[in-house]
């Protein structure tokens, strides 16, 4: 006999929607348009977007009578310079040649111009933290002591430790900085050492079993990049005489090089260069497209690709450590962990951040609908624990903020949501490795 959803009884009710809910905020979180990125193309970028600040203002009280008392931080390094200056010298020096040879158009001039620019202050900076970069992590730790002062002005200990990376130790630098200028009495030790790689970065020792439909991902992947990058219209536009320009350049080479470039001026705006206008609005998300699909399949965030996340196994033991001893020590604390786009994404998932739960299928043409990495790693991405305690309960409660706006565990059923407890968390995790 049919029965109408109206006519089930309330308990009955709530047990079928919550799992029907889940799946919509885990949906909602991060839902990405063409739309939207045509309004903001530095999103385009993916993990070269420069980092936003928090959307949101004000958060959520914390039930009555609880009180924070220890965060621990894990965050990306801020905005750096493009990896490799290769590229810079590919693209200037073949739009260099098509000058002297008379072929280079207006437009391509004009790129030229810029580009030389761009190089001049970025050379021999590969890869190194960006001003920008620093006044990324001032800005977050203001923030966060802004919102956590009853916490944040005690004498507290911090532990800080970063990659060996020095875009990574900048990073921790400004960051530690900024809090010792709110408050004076902090003891902060700092520490950047290969020993604790492993914890602060990912367990690359790690041996993952590699599933058989990575390969087919790669393969989707591999269309998706060579669809996308199509430099005929890119060519037209950039030289006078494309045949010529064919002789010595390599359109689709020229294409990518150009494309980390332009996406990596957001990084340097006191440049004021924007040179977003050398692809069409299709162009940059069709790129943007190709790039969070491999992403995401990489690090095993798709259905049935190889979990490489778990790499990120010991990165967590070590924080959920952290946070127990000072659970049991009945104290206060600040730890701060500094790492790099591919440990923060991974970690995003094993902890089961509803931003990063949105792959549901192996369509990675449509993965975007639901899932985006520059709403997950942006330049100085970062996930915050924020722990609250009451005198008088064992109960320790626990919210995450990702990029400092409150997220959720839709793994996990909370009634006082976005705030946690932590013993069901952590069942959750380990349920997760």
């Amino acid at each position: 006999m049919h029965t109408s959803f109206t006519k089930l009884p309330q308990k009955m009710k709530t047990k079928l929607l919550i799992p029907v809910l889940l799946l919509l905020s885990v949906g909602a979180a991060a839902q990405t348009s063409r739309q939207e990125m045509s309004r903001e193309p530095g999103r385009t970028g993916g993990s070269y977007f420069a980092y936003p600040g928090p959307a949101q203002k004000a958060l959520t009280p914390a039930p009555a009578g609880y009180e924070p008392f220890y965060i621990s931080h894990y965050g990306r390094h801020g905005s750096r310079y493009i990896l490799d200056n290769k590229y810079y010298r590919l693209v200037i020096g073949k739009l260099d040649t098509a000058a002297t040879l008379g072929i280079l158009s207006a437009r391509g001039a004009d790129l030229l111009q810029k580009l030389q620019k761009a190089y001049a202050d970025a050379c021999q900076r590969d890869g190194e933290l960006t001003a920008l970069g620093g006044r990324q992590h001032r800005d977050i730790a203001r923030r966060m002591y802004g919102r956590f002062p009853s916490l944040l002005s005690r004498p507290l200990q911090v532990d800080a430790r970063s990659s060996t990376v020095g875009r990574c130790m900048l990073s921790m630098f400004y960051f530690t900085q900024e809090l010792l200028e709110q408050n004076p009495g902090l003891e902060i030790r700092m520490d950047a050492s290969k020993r604790d790689m492993p914890f602060v970065v990912e367990n690359s020792g790690a041996r993952i079993k590699k599933e058989p439909a990575t390969e087919q991902y790669k393969a989707q992947v591999d269309a998706m990049r060579a669809q996308a990058f199509n430099p005929a219209r890119l060519m037209k536009s950039l030289f006078t005489d494309v045949s010529k320009a064919e002789s010595f350049v390599d359109g689709k080479q020229l294409m990518q090089a150009l494309w980390d470039l332009v996406q990596d001026q957001q990084n340097v705006p006191e440049l004021g260069i924007d040179l977003s206008g050398i692809y069409t609005r299709e162009e940059l998300f069709q790129l943007w497209n190709a790039g969070n699909a491999s992403w995401l399949y990489r690090f095993g965030l798709v259905p049935g690709s190889t979990p490489n996340y778990l790499k990120q196994a010991a990165v967590l033991d070590s924080l959920q450590a952290a946070a127990d001893r000072v659970i049991s020590e009945g104290g206060y604390g600040l730890s701060l962990r500094f790492s790099h786009d591919g440990s923060v994404l991974p970690l995003t998932y094993l902890m089961g951040l509803k931003e990063a739960m949105g792959a549901r299928s192996g369509d990675l043409e449509n993965l975007y609908r639901t899932i985006s990495i520059d709403k997950l790693i942006p330049m100085a991405a970062n996930i915050q624990l924020v722990f609250y305690r009451k005198e008088g309960s064992e109960d320790i409660l626990v919210k995450f903020l990702l990029n400092e706006n409150e997220t959720t565990l839709p793994g996990i059923q909370s009634t006082q949501a976005p705030y946690y407890r932590w013993t069901d968390v952590k069942s959750y995790w380990d349920s997760r490795r």
